[in-house]
């Protein structure tokens, strides 16, 4: 039986924000690092030069270590019961390295999606100045307004974090230890030839959920996400342990892996008395080591498949966000700092179900597709305002961000760039045009469709 989707999309946030709080908060740069004071139980032991087990636990969620450069090898995967075909595993590679201080971070990130006999292979790389998205050995630009749109976003963050000196643990004021119990020192292991504490604990899913709730809320989702989440997440859950392996004399996160076994059969996912496992295993190696990252050889200006371009755009927001995160965080968050500031999704119309039901009724549509504050799409706007004076198509205006609520209708244009124009004639056949269009020349492409 088909698991539930939102709980499963509820219950894999649980993973990755809890996965994402272990690694971005070790992301620190050099200057940030030493020039921090550490609480006593974050600090190395004098008398021996080792980590105990809270030590080791406060080092991984408070990022003591500066990570300016490695290799993540992250893999998540999901078995339900009924056998093969009823998962899917994610398994995400590549090299990272901070930029000069006040640049933006390099980055080749690949990722690898196979779900019920379908795999999706995207990727992003990130050369400070420029970036791409990837699709096998095919790259594709990503255009320079968008890639400074996520500058743009990062920079805002830093901005409110400037001249703040709170010591408040974690990302954003989140403290991801207070969701440990259980906590139990695991002696010594190598992870990439280096010496590292093991400590394993049971993680409160329960808490875990209710505490990022406020922060998912200010990032836009809100009656998606009910009061008593955390309680009924808490249910699922029948077991959830993390293991954390941190570098003995570096402080930093070296290995995470996280378990989750959750009874999904009272939401109509799963049969008999198996549980659905969650498993999420990340590595980091070649810490602080320099590292080769270059621009692809074979670039055009097109785009990826659609769902392939979902990912690699994904991959991109995140790796420009995260990797090298300004400091500060949990005091931007103290000062006023929402991250809807910079997250937000679109607003939320009827426009999808209006050009369903116009396809539907054999009509001629318009849809452009913008971003409110791009020069070229005020300019394409008016194009689009002298155009319903002019046809007796149905016209519409949206947010690029809203392409996926579309669903069938545009999944095979590949939308993902703003401006861009959809014309769909009165056969339900859609057609693209990206970029800037003058009043004439629209006209004459809507009336050309037939």
């Amino acid at each position: 039986m088909a698991i539930s989707r939102p709980v499963l999309l509820a219950l894999l946030g649980v993973v990755l924000l809890g996965a994402s709080a272990f690694a971005v908060s070790n992301a620190r740069d050099a200057s940030d690092s030493s020039s921090s004071t550490a609480a006593p139980a974050q600090q190395v032991s004098q008398q021996n030069g080792t980590l105990n087990a809270d030590q080791a636990v406060g080092s991984a969620f408070s990022g003591s270590g500066a990570l300016d450069s490695g290799r993540i090898a992250a893999d998540l995967s999901l078995t339900q019961p009924g056998g093969p075909g009823q998962g899917f595993k994610l398994n995400l590679d590549g090299a990272f390295q901070n930029g000069a201080k006040g640049e933006m971070p390099l980055f080749a990130f690949k990722l690898s999606a196979k779900a019920g006999g379908t795999t999706v292979n995207a990727g992003a790389v990130s050369t400070g100045d420029r970036a791409f998205l990837t699709q096998g050995n095919q790259a594709f630009r990503v255009p320079q307004p968008l890639f400074a749109q996520f500058k743009q976003a990062r920079e805002q963050i830093a901005s409110y974090a400037q001249g703040s000196n709170a010591t408040e643990p974690g990302l954003l004021g989140l403290d991801p230890r207070s969701w440990l119990t259980d906590v139990k020192d695991e002696g010594d292991a190598q992870v990439d030839g280096v010496t590292t504490k093991h400590v394993s604990a049971s993680v409160d899913a329960q808490k875990l959920v209710s505490d990022l709730l406020p922060l998912a809320r200010q990032g836009g989702a809100q009656g998606a996400l009910p009061d008593n989440l955390g309680k009924e997440v808490g249910k699922l859950v029948k077991q959830a342990k993390v293991d954390v392996y941190v570098g003995q004399q570096d402080q930093i996160l070296r290995r995470l892996q996280v378990a989750l076994d959750v009874d999904l059969r009272q939401v109509g996912g799963g049969d008999g008395g198996e549980l659905t496992k969650v498993r999420f295993d990340l590595n980091l190696s070649d810490v602080n080591k320099p590292q080769d990252i270059k621009a692809p050889k074979n670039v055009s200006g097109g785009a990826p498949k659609a769902e392939n371009a979902a990912f690699s755009s994904a991959i991109l927001g995140v790796g420009v966000l995260a990797v090298d995160p300004p400091p500060g965080l949990a005091a931007a968050r103290q000062a006023g700092f929402r991250i809807g500031d910079v997250t937000n999704p679109a607003p939320i119309t009827n426009n999808p179900r209006k050009v369903a039901a116009a396809v539907r009724k054999h009509q001629k549509v318009v849809i452009l597709f913008q971003n409110p504050r791009g020069l070229d799409d005020r300019a394409t706007s008016r194009s689009i305002r002298d155009l319903r004076g002019q046809t007796k198509a149905k016209v519409f205006t949206d947010d690029i961000r809203s392409v996926d609520r579309y669903g069938p209708i545009l999944e095979d244009v590949g939308v993902n760039q703003a401006p861009s124009i959809v014309i769909i004639d009165r056969r339900g056949n859609a057609h693209l045009l990206e970029g800037y269009i003058d009043s004439r020349a629209l006209a004459q492409e809507v009336a050309d469709a037939r």
